[in-house]
């Protein structure tokens, strides 16, 4: 499977992952981002429990991230995945969200 045939990441809000202002808790996102990038290593025939097995291990060690627009319990998120760079122990990740219905 080629990189641009991947499927993006899709998740859908829960009630629980909300705040009291009725729109999904900030510190959420980096969970879905987490989710995201599972899936994608699964996708190019990886995933984590190979690379552990490999003794490859994949701490997150910084996260940089701009809200624009939140979401609310019932809003699906497009997820996409991309590898921006790769180096012999950092592995660069972005992802861009969407709200899949707009």
């Amino acid at each position: 499977m080629e990189v641009n045939e991947l499927s993006a990441y899709r998740r859908k809000i829960n009630y629980y992952e909300t705040d009291k202002m009725g729109i999904t808790h900030h510190s959420n996102y980096i969970r879905f981002m987490e989710e995201a990038r599972i899936d994608y290593l699964e996708q190019i025939g990886g995933g984590f429990e190979k690379w552990e097995k490999d003794g490859i291990f994949s701490p997150v060690i910084g996260v940089e991230s701009d809200y624009r627009q939140p979401t609310t319990f019932g809003d699906e998120l497009r997820i996409e995945v991309r590898i921006e760079e790769y180096k012999r122990f950092r592995l660069t990740v972005s992802y861009t969200m969407v709200n899949a219905a707009t």
